[in-house]
């Protein structure tokens, strides 16, 4: 899945949520932190754990 694909499919998928379930995905997101200094390697798995967890909301 390429990057813009997915960022579409978690905008879409956080539309659907109350306000308080979007603040819970938003801590989510800032509450990850960089397992690596490869950004790219940064990005993508941070978006895989935000479709998992979109996923299981």
């Amino acid at each position: 899945m390429n990057y813009l694909r997915l960022e579409t499919e978690i905008i879409s998928s956080v539309q659907s949520l109350n306000g308080h379930q979007k603040n819970d995905v938003l801590d989510y997101i800032k509450n990850i932190k960089p397992t690596s200094h490869n950004t790219r390697l940064y990005r993508r798995r941070a978006m895989k754990e935000i479709r998992e967890a979109l996923a299981s909301a």
